[in-house]
């Protein structure tokens, strides 16, 4: 009885990753390229993802509904996408921290 309730356990913890993302993958990094169909991402691990932009795509910022017109390169977003396909199902528009200023010379 108690080998069958370690067993449980054990599956149950590694089977909770595996429903957080509900079956999506989030791409995080900044907008190199925006389109009417498509957005590039500069991904955190520096590979580049072209996801698809479809009419089921929505998008937020801060919090709140925005539209792709709000999509601008040099965003920083974290866009869900089903396992197994390109199609961004949700884009989330951060905006990317400022240069650093450079000091000024004497």
């Amino acid at each position: 009885m108690k080998k069958l309730m370690i067993m449980l356990v054990a599956t149950l913890v590694t089977a909770v990753p595996a429903f957080a993302h509900n079956g999506n993958e989030h791409v995080r990094g900044v907008v190199t390229h925006v389109s009417a169909t498509a957005v590039t991402v500069q991904a955190q691990d520096n590979q580049t993802k072209t996801l698809t932009i479809t009419d089921k795509t929505t998008f937020q910022k801060s919090g709140k509904a925005a539209h792709l017109s709000d999509l601008k390169v040099g965003d920083r977003v974290v866009i869900d996408v089903p396992e197994k396909t390109s199609n961004a199902t949700l884009i989330q528009i951060g905006v990317a921290p400022k240069a650093p200023q450079s000091a000024s010379h004497k």
